[in-house]
């Protein structure tokens, strides 16, 4: 339960806490505040390195040093060589000479120096500034004293190095049921894992281990740094040479589990033969970093085995032994599948916020939130309203007949036909034809069974021949299906163009038909290309080729999965991917059906500043990093969108549409087509500094409001935007710029408009976060009732909660319980008790003992998505904008249940997402991150 509930009302549980210089204590840092020089040698040394390596974005390596800090110091060092604060931090002291000769190497072998040939009597300035700079014991709660009305100002080396103690203070026994007590190490990342206590499968010979992440951030208008905890399943490979990342034991007591980014590729990754070189050189003890190379090694030679035994031609076989890891453990690199799934479960959550308020006890003051009175939008997929009297004769009804029918149906996730047409018409088109391309005949019978039920027809004898157009609604909805394997097949572009000629005559938009492609796909493999490298797959992939040639005639398009890599796809009923697609087709058509109107009317106490009334905008912008051996520099991409209001009622809201590529508003479809018959935009103007190619995007984006201002003749609009990317082009969205002056940015734009006329501004910013580790984390809610020791307890909430600040504007937190954890088959896996006592399966012949094992399957939790207001006049109402943007996140266009952004920058992404050039392999949102800075070896 939350603490320090002052009025009745429901408040949410998060691990999230003020993190006070009580919470913090006596812990300490030995600091190296580094300064300007030594931050121009470093640059210099970033130079010299992308010279020796022909490679402008390469990196001076420093995580040979902090490799080498991390063993000789017991595992606690950061150093950060740029930056405007450059600093090197420890938790414990390091001698002057030692550090000296640490980086005296780091230079040399990046340089390309043997180790033998490298001079420690002759330091080079850089090695000998750092440790000429004086190193100063520092208390970490000197700097975290809040400061009435402002953000915390703590420097960059506070958030850190402060979960260092932290974690030691958590560390230890935790309870986790009775009878079970999970024993808690600390790791070098300032984190926690139950190293001793490993989740395993039901085979056996599998692993994973519960990991927690604790980490320092700010939150609107609050005075002290907030701790984020957050927990997941880090999954454990069997073979080393395949890993990024590396956890180890360090030989001695008390000393936090190593974590180490290992180098190389193609199954030969190992420790850096760098830092083994330094570590020998100067005489320490490196058994551990020695325990992975060897290991390495064996595993490198098994590999070279396989293939020699396998030939040329045939695919090697390669089995790692399967014992439980003891010294290394080495990171599963992808999300692939694992016989353990992702996640650890809301109660696992729950019983570590009962450990961590158990053992910092009232030193962890959790944040404080409450409900906001909001009316959810009544989705079509919304159980059906049904009296408790009827609800207790289905009862009835279900237990006599024996029936596991849902007591509460469901509708369909689709709008009313209706809907669709009208806007169409809105459009200015006659009507639609849906084209469906496919190439097996099973995907051929899911895209007319999903036609069918979303327009109510009877799939009996509804069996359309190739190049015939059935109705689906009134003549102004109607599809049409053309087998169109060789357009869709992967492999060359050559022909492809003319391999869509057969249904030519569909996809003919004369007399005015808006035409939208529902095509077949699957991701190709080596089967399918016999002969191609799994680098070549990418570029044979049909679904970008074929994706740009239906852009270039103006046709929207859009994808359905028919094999995986379990073969041809049986969906469940209903067939929610086959649906889902349909669905996001419509989207890309620019279809705004009635939900949206529905979805935003306003309440009693927001009349006065109806969000009902005002054009909602949502900017997407992404940097796409460089692919292998390209050497551009990366590429930013920027779509938009603008959700119109209605100027009557009964009228249809319109959707447009924009991208720094095509930079002009138009309806949404025309402009995504365009967009995704170009190519990404490269950078121009020669080399650009970082802050040159930000303060760029931020010109384009003003522009293109100024455009947008002249589309909406006078109407008030707002801008929404995703911290995590937009934060780097405007300082006024960060936290610690918050009650601050514009003239004390060092971007060039404050805010999104802010540079335009006050009658062109945007009536405000609505900034809004879905990281887990900067959002506080939802474990559950507790409702306070009249009476202040009346408290009720509730499992999952997706209710608007609006955090209490200490000074200013409020900031919001939406509670999303996942589809797939609220499902009616789900089961709620981790809502009781955690992985440890997770069931294993039963094989029986009797049906009812039968059972699935549930440590494969996902274990859900609630996530969040973190709403701030930021107002650009006085007629703002902070509130309305905060539950419009709630309501946005409830209804979608593409999907049945909630999305973690809100409709207009949804479709901005998804306008991204759907470019050919947008990478189809992306990585997944579980998928393991080391995030450690590699340096480039020989």
């Amino acid at each position: 339960m939350t603490r320090h509930h002052r009025e009745p009302g429901r408040y949410l549980d998060t691990l999230a806490y003020r993190c006070t210089p009580d919470l913090v204590g006596d812990d300490v840092v030995y600091l190296r505040n580094l300064g300007a020089e030594t931050r121009t040698l470093w640059e210099n040394f970033d130079r010299a390195c992308q010279k020796r390596y022909g490679n402008d974005s390469a990196q001076a390596p420093y995580s040979i040093a902090t490799t080498v800090l991390s063993v000789l110091t017991g595992g606690y060092v950061y150093f950060e060589p740029s930056g405007p604060q450059p600093f090197l931090a420890s938790r414990e002291r390091i001698d002057d000479k030692l550090l000296c000769r640490v980086f005296t190497l780091t230079y040399g072998l990046a340089q390309g120096t043997a180790i033998h040939e490298i001079d420690l009597r002759q330091p080079p300035q850089l090695a000998q500034k750092i440790a000429d700079t004086p190193e100063s014991e520092v208390y970490l709660a000197e700097h975290i004293r809040p400061q009435a009305g402002t953000q915390p100002v703590a420097p960059n080396w506070v958030f850190r190095t402060i979960a260092w103690g932290l974690a030691q203070k958590l560390a230890g026994p935790w309870t986790v049921r009775e009878g079970l007590t999970i024993p808690l190490r600390p790791d070098v990342t300032g984190g926690l894992i139950a190293l001793d206590d490993p989740w395993e499968n039901d085979q056996g010979g599998r692993y994973a281990l519960s990991r927690t992440a604790l980490t320092l951030q700010t939150v609107p208008n609050i005075a002290t740094p907030v701790l984020m905890v957050t927990s997941r399943v880090t999954r454990i490979s069997d073979s080393l040479i395949y890993s990024r990342t590396v956890l180890a034991v360090q030989p001695g007591d008390d000393h936090p589990i190593l974590e180490v980014g290992l180098h190389g590729g193609g199954g030969a990754r190992t420790i850096s033969r760098y830092a083994l070189e330094a570590l020998g050189r100067l005489k320490m003890d490196y058994s551990i970093l020695q325990a992975i190379a060897t290991r390495s090694q064996a595993e490198q030679r098994m590999r070279a085995e396989a293939i020699a035994e396998a030939g040329r031609d045939r695919k090697p076989t390669l089995k790692f032994p399967r014992e439980r890891p003891d010294q290394i453990w080495p990171v599963l690199p992808k999300s692939r599948p694992f016989p353990i799934g992702v996640g650890s479960g809301m109660h696992h959550l729950r019983v570590l916020n009962q450990h961590i308020l158990g053992r910092l006890e009232d030193r962890a003051e959790p944040l404080v939130a409450r409900a906001t009175a909001m009316a959810l939008p009544h989705r079509p997929t919304d159980p059906e309203k049904v009296s408790k009297a009827e609800m207790d004769r289905r009862k009835v009804e279900r237990e006599a007949t024996g029936s596991k029918k849902a007591l509460r149906g469901r509708g369909s996730a689709f709008p009313e036909p209706a809907s669709i047409a009208a806007a169409v018409k809105a459009a200015g088109f006659t009507k639609l034809r849906l084209v469906c391309l496919w190439y097996r005949d099973e995907t051929r019978l899911r895209m007319i069974a999903a036609l069918a039920k979303t327009y109510g027809l009877e799939t009996e004898g509804l069996d359309p021949h190739d190049g015939q157009e059935i109705d689906l609604f009134g003549g102004t909805i109607t599809a049409v299906f053309h087998l169109a394997a060789d357009f869709l097949a992967h492999g060359s572009p050559n022909g492809r163009t003319k391999a869509l000629r057969p249904a030519a005559a569909g996809l003919d938009p004369s007399g005015g038909v808006l035409i939208g492609a529902w095509c077949e796909t699957h991701i190709p493999t080596i089967d399918d290309l016999p002969g191609l490298k799994p680098a070549e797959l990418e570029d044979a992939d049909a679904k970008p080729q074929s994706k740009t040639i239906l852009a270039s005639k103006d046709i929207a398009s859009q994808y359905l999965l028919g094999k995986n890599t379990n073969g041809i796809i049986e969906p469940k009923d209903p067939d929610h991917p086959a649906e889902m697609a349909l669905l996001d087709l419509y989207r890309s058509l620019g279809i705004i059906d009635d939900r949206i109107a529905k979805a935003l009317r306003p309440e009693t106490r927001h009349a006065e500043y109806g969000a009902d009334r005002i054009a909602h905008v949502g900017f997407h912008i992404r940097q796409q990093n460089k692919r292998k051996g390209e050497k551009s520099s990366p590429r930013t991409v920027v779509t938009a969108t603008a959700l119109i209001p209605q100027t009557a009622p009964g009228d249809v809201w319109q959707l447009l549409g924009w991208s720094s590529t095509v930079a002009s508003w138009q309806p949404y479809r025309p402009a995504q087509n365009q967009f995704h018959e170009t190519e990404y935009p490269q950078e121009t103007g020669g080399k650009k500094s970082y802050r040159q190619r930000w303060d760029d995007v931020g010109t384009v984006i003003e522009q293109a409001l100024q455009d947008l201002v002249e589309e909406l003749d006078g109407r008030p609009y707002i801008v929404t935007v995703d911290e995590d990317s937009a934060r780097r082009i405007w300082d006024g969205l960060q936290n610690s710029k918050q009650g601050s002056r514009p003239d004390t940015r060092k971007s060039k734009y404050w805010l999104p408009g802010y540079s335009l006329q006050d009658d062109e501004r945007p009536d405000a910013v609505i900034r809004v976060n879905i990281a887990d580790n900067r959002v506080p984390p939802p474990i559950a809610y507790t409702r306070v009732l009249s009476s202040r020791d009346a408290v009720t307890e509730g499992e999952t909430t997706n209710a608007l909660y609006e955090i209490e600040t200490d000074f200013s504007t409020p900031v919001w937190v939406l509670c999303n319980v996942p589809r797939n954890y609220d499902g009616g088959n789900s089961g709620r896996l981790g809502a009781k008790y955690t992985r440890w006592d997770a069931k294993r399966s039963v094989i029986s012949d009797n049906r009812e003992e039968r059972r699935k094992s549930e440590m494969p399957e996902p274990w859900y939790s609630m996530t969040a998505t973190e709403i701030f207001p930021i107002a650009l006049n006085d007629r703002v109402f902070h509130e309305a904008l905060a539950v419009a943007t709630a309501q946005l996140c409830h209804q979608t266009l593409y999907w049945s249940g909630r999305a973690r952004y809100p409709v207009a920058l949804h479709a901005a992404i998804q306008m991204d997402e759907g470019h050919p050039q947008y990478r189809r392999t992306a990585q997944s949102l579980d998928e393991e991150e080391d995030g450690s800075a590699l340096p480039v070896e020989e």
